[in-house]
């Protein structure tokens, strides 16, 4: 009987107290699991928010920026958890896989979808409401991806009040039901056998006993007894080890304890979770995992729970043997006996640090740049918001400075974006490492890092700063075996000289380095008033000089050589001027180079040559046969279709070849010397000539020159 009552008790204990418990834990991980997730999702609409009230971006580019991050992301086992959103008028904004559903009004909805949504909803909006940070609740949905089944989920749903959107995202609970529905089925014919075992032997004895009566019962019972119980007792501890290989084998830690807080029992999983052994921690009290992360009141609170309500569940932070802190769930559960004393606490706990690492790295992508591992814009901004805030209060000098690598599109280009990633990702690192704790490395994005320091005791040392990362970038980068050097172009801007807003020094800071590139690179430039103009005055003229090509609001000068032997014009030279709407005349240093950076050049070099062979046309209609020079830039001259534009103008116009000559400067054929002698080659077998204007002021070299397909030099004067 004793025997019998024991077995009855175990598994009274683990079918209505400890599988409970597991199934109450998982489930309040699970919830937690999701509140973390929207929470970070929140904090990204709010950077997004943040910018809008800025002016960086517009309110439908952030919505549109948050829907699409939104979407895309999933979690849990096979990625078979999302997000949703619920927008203004109770629409569903967005849902990964019932994108049917978006826009629609669950009170207008047919059919058994409106009747799910309303429901749903309904539910939806209560949890929001139910605290600040939202709530949770529970529902019925479609079972992954196939609409014609519905399962149990559990979802955490968060209200972002700027745009009146409701955030949630759930689990489904399947796994953990199966899970839970094996381990009660298996105790529950284990716990059969174990009783309809013991209980047989039971009345089996009885009924022997009242056949042979007494004398010959006690003979019996005395003859055989000791063998009888002995393989009941076999039978039983039987079941008790496979009982307690469940209790062992738990991914869950268990700790059993007296009133008095003594270890009296810890299964497998508490050692692995915790390092402390059995031995070890039987006869010790639960105080050897405090990691002293809580205050007394946390502890109050706890034993308020245990007092009162004989158990206690929530968050706790333990320190394993070897010293490091972790996150578990802890459930608490007070036995007592039948006169309510307490006499033993149960505790089963599971370890959180995973769950907090995979929170951590959805914030830290959140607010880091993906390929380098940097902040991004909006942990940049935030920093930069206090830096100024703080500056303000004590007078200190903030600095701004943007990075960008010279020429970086040329080894995307020719190496590919693999190679390219890799020297973005060390060059991330070679800034970082020169910034150190003083300040904030930074990327925005393609070739740029942005700098903040946010102390600063005088301008050189921000200088000093500066020209230590341009020197690191100096430094060959290792490529795939091969040895690449790359320089870089730096603007800085200070605070309060060259603006007092986050957004105003960040513009300024481009506009510095833009110059610096502008002058060669490989340097750093200040931000001042007087560039601020400047930059002001080309946005200007750049729109003028669009709405001149577009209306062809130019005219050509033609300047002639002369030979002063025969005493005559040999050749003429096509010079582009332009007026703009204002009467003022714009020089061709000045508009030429801007056409080439808007990339409107190849439009203008093709009205120039348009015009000139239809001028040299007119001249040989009145029998002067003159050769046409028309100047080309590099630009030009690297175009895939540069060829194919100069012999489509000679037969609309009905230029012969051998009259159309084509000035280029050295800069032409340096970037890309091979391509640039094919395309000369190419057109000097059709008859054109090519001429080397302004020479000497570049890099070429007489005996470079003497392998290009020329036909003269023109020496500039300087």
């Amino acid at each position: 009987a004793p025997v019998f009552f024991l077995i009855v008790f175990l598994l009274v204990l683990l079918l209505y107290f400890f599988l409970p418990l597991l199934e109450e834990s998982y489930l309040h991980q699970k919830r937690l699991m999701c509140k973390y997730l929207v929470q970070v999702q929140i904090t990204y609409l709010e950077a997004l928010h943040t910018d809008v009230l800025k002016g960086t971006i517009s309110m439908e580019e952030a919505q549109g920026r948050a829907l699409r991050r939104l979407r895309m992301h999933r979690f849990g086992e096979a990625e078979k958890d999302y997000f949703w959103a619920l927008g203004p008028e109770r629409t569903l904004v967005m849902h990964p896989y019932r994108p049917d559903l978006e826009g629609i009004n669950p009170d207008e909805a047919k059919g058994p979808d409106g009747e799910l949504l309303r429901g749903l909803f309904d539910g939806i909006e209560a949890a929001a409401a139910r605290t600040p940070e939202g709530g949770h609740l529970d529902y019925l949905w479609h079972f992954k991806d196939d609409l014609g089944t519905l399962s149990a989920k559990t979802s955490h749903v968060a209200r972002f009040v700027p745009w009146n959107w409701i955030v949630g995202t759930g689990v489904y609970l399947d796994d953990i039901h199966m899970e839970i529905a094996s381990w009660r089925r298996r105790f529950t014919l284990l716990g059969l056998f174990a009783v309809l075992g013991s209980g047989g032997l039971s009345l089996f004895l009885s009924i022997r006993a009242v056949l042979l009566g007494r004398k010959a019962a006690l003979f019996v019972v005395a003859d055989r007894s000791l063998r009888e119980k002995t393989r009941t007792l076999i039978q039983t501890e039987k079941q008790l080890a496979i009982i307690t290989s469940v209790y062992d084998h738990a991914s869950e830690g268990v700790v059993i304890t007296e009133s008095d807080g003594t270890i009296l029992r810890v299964n497998r999983a508490f050692s692995e979770i915790t390092g402390f052994s059995r031995d070890e921690a039987v006869g010790r009290n639960p105080r050897i995992l405090k990691s002293n992360t809580h205050d007394g009141e946390f502890f109050e609170r706890m034993w308020s729970d245990l007092l009162e309500k004989k158990r206690w569940s929530g968050e706790i932070w333990n320190r394993r043997k070897n010293g490091e802190a972790f996150p578990a769930m802890l459930n608490i559960v007070a036995c007592s006996d039948d006169s309510g004393e307490t006499t033993h606490y149960i505790g089963v706990f599971q370890d959180l640090s995973e769950l907090h690492r995979s929170r951590d790295s959805l914030r830290h992508e959140t607010f880091h740049d993906s390929l380098t591992g940097l902040p991004n814009r909006f942990l940049f901004s935030d920093r930069l918001a206090m830096a100024l805030g703080r500056a303000k209060e004590n007078a200190v000098l903030v600095s701004v400075i943007i990075l960008g690598l010279d020429r970086f599109s040329s080894i995307n280009k020719t190496l590919g974006y693999p190679a390219g990633d890799l020297i973005l990702k060390e060059a991330g690192s070679r800034i970082e490492a020169v910034v150190g704790e003083t300040g904030t490395a930074a990327r925005f994005g393609g070739d740029e890092f942005v700098i903040l320091i946010p102390k600063s005791s005088d301008l050189h040392s921000v200088l000093r700063t500066t020209h230590r990362m341009l020197a690191s970038l100096r430094a060959p980068f290792s490529i795939e075996g091969e040895s690449l050097r790359l320089t870089a172009s730096a603007g800085v801007a200070l605070y309060p000289r060259d603006g007092d807003a986050p957004e105003n020094l960040l513009q300024n800071a481009s506009l510095a380095m833009e110059r610096a590139k502008k002058e060669g690179g490989d340097s750093y430039r200040l931000f001042s008033e007087t560039l601020d103009r400047k930059v002001q005055q080309r946005i200007r003229l750049e729109g003028d000089l669009r709405n001149a090509i577009d209306e062809e609001a130019f005219f050509i000068h033609y300047q002639p050589k002369i030979s002063m032997i025969q005493g005559k014009t040999l050749s003429v030279e096509a010079l582009l001027r332009w007026t703009n709407r204002e009467n003022e005349s714009i020089p061709p240093d000045v508009f030429i180079p801007l056409a080439e950076d808007i990339g409107e050049i190849n439009s203008l070099g093709r009205f120039v040559l348009e015009r000139s062979c239809l001028q040299a046309k007119e001249w040989r209609g009145e029998g002067r046969d003159i050769v046409m020079c028309v100047n080309v830039s590099a630009k030009q001259l690297a175009s895939e279709r540069f060829v194919h534009s100069v012999l489509g103008a000679l037969e609309r116009t009905g230029t012969p070849a051998r009259t159309l000559e084509l000035e280029i400067t050295e800069s032409a054929f340096m970037s890309n010397p091979e391509y640039a002698t094919r395309v000369m080659e190419e057109l000097k077998e059709r008859g054109l000539r090519f001429t080397l204007d302004d020479f000497g002021t570049g890099y070429s070299s007489l005996s470079y020159i003497r392998s290009l397909p020329l036909s003269g030099i023109k020496i500039d004067r300087s």
